[in-house]
């Protein structure tokens, strides 16, 4: 269940993330501008210190216009103090957002496999639930066939999925959630439990403990950042695992297999080529904005956008369809009201433009329901 649309949503975070990395690293190139022409207090000289500041601001602005790769008068002279401030500054910048990238590289895949980490801990805590002495649900069969799965053994082992951070959990969350709860205390007083009864009330505290409760949110939240954003996405993942229990009574527990392994170069690409190839993909935007202001679309809008380009012509095996519908969707869950209808209508536009220019080429799968 981590699927292409998990993936496109950690590009996103973590494209975004390194936008914010980007903005703080040009303040901190900025400030290596003034520190190199801040007055030297160890200086026998008299220090002109309205000189200093105008170079300071000379180099300052040459700098942003370098960034900002807008033209710098290149047929002026520069003194060369100024000229070797935004050569430093250049460096320092590109050598902070070179390190940037490859964090938020790293970061992105292993951001989407917490993910799966989160659904082995919440497995094992309905093991562990179910395993107290005292527990109202000892003999709930849906829980006993998590306990005898290998699987959930091995991979939290595997993965180091345990609960040493706070060994209090289990019994807070038992006396505070379900111990005196209704929904429980008529599932323990029915008579002749058939698997239906079992699976119910395990899915209800899937559903409203396990993802609802205080004591698991804040948990929860302590332990994945995006916590309150994967809640849904995890709630199917548990409750796929039960999908043939009634027929079989048995709990099929997720791995991290091929798909997986295909989703994951998919989410790497993704990334790779969207950030990279940044400045690229904005031009085949710029042209669609018309009269609205860049300064003033919301951050995850252009980003979206950007992925977008970049999904549509770089993967040959996904329908243009599907890709747009993707980001839209991401846009309703992640961005503005009005993001929606701001995406679609520039992404019709955009995608025609680039039909034309032959730079989308979809095979196979790619080329159903193509635009």
């Amino acid at each position: 269940m981590l699927n292409r649309r998990l993936a496109r949503v950690r590009a996103m975070q973590q494209l975004y993330a390194l936008k914010i990395a980007k903005g703080a690293n040009f303040l901190l190139a900025q400030d290596l501008i003034s520190d190199a022409f801040a007055p030297d207090l160890n200086s026998m000289e008299k220090q002109d210190r309205t000189k200093l500041a105008g170079k300071a601001k000379l180099a300052q602005s040459l700098f942003e216009d370098e960034v900002k790769k807008k033209d710098s008068h290149p047929d002026e002279v520069y003194p060369p103090e100024v000229r070797t401030a935004v050569a430093k500054a250049r460096e320092y910048y590109r050598l902070k957002n070179k390190k940037d990238y490859e964090y938020h590289s790293i970061q992105t895949l292993l951001d989407a496999e917490r993910t799966y980490d989160i659904y082995l801990y919440l497995l094992n805590l309905l093991v562990l639930l179910q395993a107290k002495s005292d527990s109202v649900l000892a003999k709930n069969r849906a829980l006993l066939a998590i306990k005898n799965t290998k699987d959930l053994e091995f991979l939290s082992l595997k993965r180091s999925v345990n609960f040493d951070q706070d060994p209090t959990l289990i019994n807070k969350l038992y006396n505070e959630a379900i111990k005196n709860n209704a929904h429980v205390k008529e599932y323990v007083e029915k008579v002749n439990k058939t698997l239906e009864d079992d699976l119910a009330i395990v899915k209800y505290l899937i559903k409203n403990v396990l993802l609802k409760h205080e004591v698991s949110v804040e948990f929860f939240e302590k332990l994945h950042l995006f916590w309150s954003e994967d809640k849904e996405i995890l709630r199917t993942m548990l409750f796929h695992s039960f999908a043939n229990f009634v027929e079989d009574e048995v709990v099929v527990i997720e791995k991290l297999d091929d798909q997986w392994e295909d989703t994951k170069d998919f989410l790497r690409t993704l990334f790779k080529e969207t950030a990279v190839k940044d400045e690229e993909l904005l031009e085949h935007i710029l042209p669609h904005l018309k009269n609205w202001d860049l300064e003033r679309i919301i951050g995850t809008d252009l980003i979206l956008l950007k992925m977008a380009v970049a999904e549509l012509t770089t993967f040959p095996s996904i329908p243009v369809k599907v890709t747009i519908n993707e980001i839209i969707e991401i846009a309703k869950n992640y961005s503005s009201e009005k993001s929606k209808v701001f995406i679609n209508g520039l992404l019709d536009s955009i995608c025609k433009d680039l039909q034309q220019k032959g730079l989308i080429k979809k095979t196979g799968r790619g080329m159903i329901d193509n635009r």
